[in-house]
C-alpha cells in the first residue's frame, strides 16, 4: 500500500518554485567563476580623491635628520621615498598632481591625473625633486601656501592641497608682520605635512655640483623679521597681519616658533604648521612613511563622486561561493545535517583508518 506525501505548506511550495535546482546552481557557480577570471570592469559611482602634492625644496630640505630603512637621509630624500610609496598606495581612480615650492611661489609640474595610468610619469618626476632646483633663497611658507590655495580656488576646488614642508620661514616672521590670508578658510581643503625632527640640526651648505661645503652659520642667515626694519613686501599690494590695528596674541607669537640667534639651525616647526592648519581649516600630519600618509589621505573626506571603472571579480567570486553553498543546501541533507556531516569528517576518516580491514 503506497503512502501519500504530506501536503506542502504555501511557503514550501513557493520555495520549491523559486529555488533553482542543484545542477543549475552548480552551473551558475562555474559560469560566475569563468566571468571572474576574465576580470570585467564596469563604471560605478565611487567617492574619489584628488590631491596636489607640493614639496618644499628650500635649502633646509638638505638637513639630514630623517631615516630611510634605518639609514640617515636628508629631508628631500625622505620626501622622495615616502611620496613614491604614497602614490603607489593610492587606489586607482585617485587623481594626483605635483608641484614644488621655493621663495614664496609654487611651480605646478603636473596637474592632477589618474594615478594608476600615470604612475610611472609621476614617480619619475618625484625622483627628480631636489633642493638643487631652487630658484629663490627665501622660504616664505605661509605665502606659498596662500598662493597655491588661490590657484586651486580659481581653477579646481575639488583638488585637495598636500603641502609638504618643515615649516621653517626664512626669513622668520613676527606675529605683527605676518602675511594675511585673504581667501575663505575651508573653501579649499588640504593638508599640511611636516617633515623633519623636532631637535635643531645644522643646515648643510651645498655647492653647484651637489657637494657639501660646510654648514650655514649664524651671520649668513637672517635672524629676525626684516619687515620690522622696513623691508618692502614681496608683492606691492600685499597686506600684513597688523593692518587695521588690533592686539597681537602672545599665544600666536609663541606658536610662530621664531628663534633669533638660531635661525641658521633647522627643525620641524610643528607648532607653527598646526597654527597655519587651524587658520586655513586644513588637516595636519607628520611624515613618517608613504603608506601611512596614503592611508590618512584616503581616509579623509573625498573630493567628489565620479563614475570610475570598477573590477567585478571579487563580487562575482563571492556569488559563485554562495551558489555552491546553496547547491549543498539543495542536496538531500538539511543545512544543519550537512554542516554536522562536514564538521565530523575528520572523525569519520580517523575511524575508517582505525577499523581493521575485513577479510
Amino acid at each position: 500500500m503506497s503512502s501519500e506525501a504530506p501536503p506542502q505548506s504555501r511557503w514550501q511550495r513557493l520555495r520549491t518554485a523559486l529555488m533553482p535546482t542543484r545542477r543549475a546552481m552548480l552551473n551558475g557557480a562555474a559560469l560566475l567563476l569563468l566571468c571572474a577570471a576574465l576580470r570585467p570592469e564596469v563604471p560605478l559611482p565611487r567617492p574619489v580623491h584628488s590631491f596636489l602634492f607640493v614639496v618644499d625644496i628650500s635649502m633646509s630640505m638638505h638637513t639630514r635628520d630623517m631615516h630611510i630603512d634605518g639609514e640617515p637621509a636628508s629631508r628631500a630624500e625622505a620626501i622622495r621615498h615616502s611620496l613614491t610609496e604614497a602614490l603607489r598606495g593610492l587606489p586607482c581612480g585617485t587623481r594626483a598632481g605635483l608641484g614644488i615650492f621655493a621663495g614664496y611661489q609654487t611651480m605646478v609640474l603636473y596637474a592632477p591625473v589618474e594615478v594608476c595610468r600615470h604612475y610611472n610619469d609621476l614617480a619619475s618626476s618625484v625622483s627628480k625633486i631636489s633642493p638643487q632646483s631652487i630658484w629663490a633663497s627665501d622660504s616664505e611658507i605661509a605665502k606659498g601656501v596662500y598662493n597655491v590655495i588661490g590657484f586651486l580656488e580659481d581653477g579646481d576646488r575639488e583638488t585637495q592641497l598636500v603641502f609638504i614642508t618643515d615649516g621653517q620661514e626664512a626669513p622668520p616672521v613676527s606675529a605683527r608682520y605676518r602675511p594675511q590670508f585673504r581667501g575663505t578658510p575651508g573653501a579649499v581643503k588640504g593638508w599640511l605635512v611636516g617633515v623633519g625632527e623636532l631637535a635643531l640640526s645644522p643646515i648643510p651648505k651645498i655647492d653647484d655640483r651637489g657637494r657639501q661645503v660646510g654648514v650655514w652659520r649664524e651671520f649668513e642667515v637672517a635672524q629676525n623679521d626684516p619687515y620690522a626694519s622696513g623691508r618692502s613686501t614681496s608683492g606691492g599690494s600685499e597686506k600684513m597681519a597688523d593692518v587695521g590695528g588690533g592686539k597681537i596674541s602672545a599665544d600666536v607669537q609663541a606658536r610662530l616658533q621664531s628663534s633669533p640667534g638660531r635661525e641658521h639651525l633647522s627643525q620641524l616647526r610643528e607648532t607653527y604648521l598646526k597654527l597655519l592648519a587651524e587658520e586655513l581649516e586644513f588637516d595636519y600630519a607628520r611624515l613618517t612613511n608613504g603608506t601611512v600618509l596614503a592611508a590618512r589621505l584616503i581616509g579623509g573626506q573625498p573630493s567628489a563622486w565620479r563614475w570610475v571603472p570598477t573590477q567585478l571579480s571579487q563580487g562575482l567570486g563571492a556569488l559563485a561561493v554562495l551558489c555552491l553553498l546553496l547547491a549543498y543546501w539543495r542536496s538531500n541533507m538539511a543545512p544543519h545535517t550537512w554542516a554536522l556531516y562536514w564538521l565530523s569528517w575528520p572523525l569519520r576518516r580517523w575511524q575508517a583508518r582505525a577499523r581493521p580491514a575485513s577479510r
